[in-house]
């Protein structure tokens, strides 16, 4: 009975937690998932970011050819931000359940404000 109970809480628990998605804060582009998720760090805080987003924004990205990839020594060198901003990339874009495009007024980068 009583491991009847439990099991049963857990499972409540799992379904709330699935249910309730996926959340970080974003230390980059103000937070918005949607900005950050389709263009990265954003080229006016990185002018030469090491990697970018690809389509549909799920994960998958490239590096740049200007930098010097981990196992490559020349070129740029990936910058602290670098790293963060793709450790987050990887963890927060993931979870996203569908991509879609920009449905709001102007472009999202500069909606409600530049970011």
């Amino acid at each position: 009975m009583r491991r009847g109970i439990l099991l049963a809480c857990a499972l409540f628990a799992l379904e709330a937690a699935a249910q309730s998605g996926y959340y970080e804060r974003l230390q980059y582009r103000s937070d918005d998932p949607f900005v950050f998720c389709t263009e990265g760090q954003g080229w006016k805080k990185a002018p030469m970011q090491c990697w970018i987003p690809l389509p549909p924004y799920t994960g998958n990205y490239t590096m740049m050819a200007y930098c010097a990839p981990p196992t490559y020594p020349y070129g740029k060198q990936w910058t602290q931000d670098d790293w963060n901003s793709l450790r987050q990339y990887l963890t927060v874009c993931p979870q996203a359940q569908t991509s879609g495009a920009w449905k709001g007024n102007g472009q999202p980068a500069s909606t409600p404000v530049d970011h």
